[in-house]
Protein backbone atom coordinates (compact mmCIF):
# COMPACT_ATOMS: atom_id res chain seq x y z
CA UNK A 1 0.00 0.00 0.00
CA UNK A 2 1.27 3.66 -0.59
CA UNK A 3 0.40 6.35 1.00
CA UNK A 4 -0.90 8.33 -2.15
CA UNK A 5 -4.03 9.90 -2.51
CA UNK A 6 -6.46 8.85 -4.89
CA UNK A 7 -7.60 11.09 -8.25
CA UNK A 8 -11.68 11.96 -6.18
CA UNK A 9 -9.43 12.70 -2.74
CA UNK A 10 -7.52 15.28 -4.71
CA UNK A 11 -10.21 16.80 -6.26
CA UNK A 12 -12.07 17.53 -3.03
CA UNK A 13 -9.42 18.75 -1.26
CA UNK A 14 -8.10 21.23 -3.54
CA UNK A 15 -11.85 22.34 -4.41
CA UNK A 16 -13.28 24.62 -1.59
CA UNK A 17 -16.53 23.19 -0.17
CA UNK A 18 -19.50 24.51 -1.43
CA UNK A 19 -22.41 25.00 0.36
CA UNK A 20 -25.68 24.33 0.01
CA UNK A 21 -28.19 27.37 -1.51
CA UNK A 22 -29.67 28.12 2.02
CA UNK A 23 -26.76 27.74 4.51
CA UNK A 24 -24.80 30.00 1.83
CA UNK A 25 -28.00 32.37 1.70
CA UNK A 26 -27.74 31.85 5.93
CA UNK A 27 -24.24 32.96 5.88
CA UNK A 28 -24.49 35.73 3.82
CA UNK A 29 -27.02 37.08 5.90
CA UNK A 30 -25.23 37.04 8.82
CA UNK A 31 -22.54 38.46 7.47
CA UNK A 32 -24.32 41.47 5.92
CA UNK A 33 -25.56 41.86 10.07
CA UNK A 34 -22.21 41.78 11.42
CA UNK A 35 -20.85 44.64 8.42
CA UNK A 36 -24.03 46.71 9.81
CA UNK A 37 -24.12 46.22 13.47
CA UNK A 38 -19.78 47.50 13.33
CA UNK A 39 -20.80 50.20 10.82
CA UNK A 40 -23.57 51.60 13.51
CA UNK A 41 -20.98 50.67 16.18
CA UNK A 42 -18.65 53.47 14.58
CA UNK A 43 -20.95 55.74 12.50
CA UNK A 44 -20.58 59.40 13.77
CA UNK A 45 -24.07 60.35 12.58
CA UNK A 46 -25.40 56.87 14.56
CA UNK A 47 -23.37 57.68 17.72
CA UNK A 48 -24.63 61.23 17.50
CA UNK A 49 -28.28 59.83 16.80
CA UNK A 50 -28.12 57.85 20.31
CA UNK A 51 -26.69 60.08 22.47
CA UNK A 52 -29.82 62.75 21.32
CA UNK A 53 -32.31 59.84 22.29
CA UNK A 54 -30.38 59.19 25.12
CA UNK A 55 -31.08 62.83 26.53
CA UNK A 56 -34.30 63.31 25.16
CA UNK A 57 -34.94 60.25 27.75
CA UNK A 58 -33.43 62.18 30.30
CA UNK A 59 -35.19 65.14 30.27
CA UNK A 60 -38.41 63.25 29.49
CA UNK A 61 -37.86 61.66 32.87
CA UNK A 62 -36.98 64.45 34.73
CA UNK A 63 -39.81 66.04 33.62
CA UNK A 64 -41.95 63.66 35.02
CA UNK A 65 -40.12 63.34 37.94
CA UNK A 66 -40.30 67.30 38.90
CA UNK A 67 -44.48 66.98 38.00
CA UNK A 68 -44.79 63.59 40.45
CA UNK A 69 -42.31 65.95 43.13
CA UNK A 70 -44.55 69.03 42.36
CA UNK A 71 -47.74 66.90 42.38
CA UNK A 72 -46.77 65.01 45.75
CA UNK A 73 -45.79 68.43 46.96
CA UNK A 74 -49.78 69.78 46.63
CA UNK A 75 -51.39 66.52 48.22
CA UNK A 76 -49.10 67.13 51.34
CA UNK A 77 -50.14 70.57 51.54
CA UNK A 78 -53.77 69.37 51.22
CA UNK A 79 -54.11 67.24 53.88
CA UNK A 80 -51.88 69.34 56.17
CA UNK A 81 -54.52 71.79 55.84
CA UNK A 82 -56.98 69.51 55.73
CA UNK A 83 -55.34 67.80 59.14
CA UNK A 84 -55.35 71.95 60.30
CA UNK A 85 -59.13 72.31 59.83
CA UNK A 86 -59.50 69.06 61.38
CA UNK A 87 -57.39 69.55 64.40
CA UNK A 88 -59.45 73.27 65.35
CA UNK A 89 -62.88 71.39 65.03
CA UNK A 90 -61.83 68.77 67.04
CA UNK A 91 -60.73 71.30 69.60
CA UNK A 92 -63.64 73.70 69.05
CA UNK A 93 -65.82 69.98 69.69
CA UNK A 94 -63.66 69.54 72.76
CA UNK A 95 -64.16 73.16 74.39
CA UNK A 96 -67.85 72.88 73.78
CA UNK A 97 -67.98 69.36 75.75
CA UNK A 98 -66.22 71.15 78.71
CA UNK A 99 -67.45 72.83 81.50
CA UNK A 100 -65.54 75.87 81.82
CA UNK A 101 -63.97 76.26 85.16
CA UNK A 102 -65.73 79.58 86.22
CA UNK A 103 -69.66 77.73 86.17
CA UNK A 104 -68.23 75.38 88.86
CA UNK A 105 -69.16 75.31 92.81
CA UNK A 106 -66.34 75.80 94.80
CA UNK A 107 -65.36 72.45 96.51
CA UNK A 108 -65.76 72.48 100.58
CA UNK A 109 -63.24 72.75 102.25
CA UNK A 110 -61.80 69.77 104.20
CA UNK A 111 -61.60 69.43 107.64
CA UNK A 112 -58.03 69.14 109.13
Amino acid sequence: MTDTLEPTDRFEQEQPKRLPPKEFAKKMRREAYLRAKEYRKTDPRQIAMKEKLKQQRRDAYQKVKGRGKVLRAERKKAADEKAAVDRVAEGRALLATLVPASTLKPRAKRRP
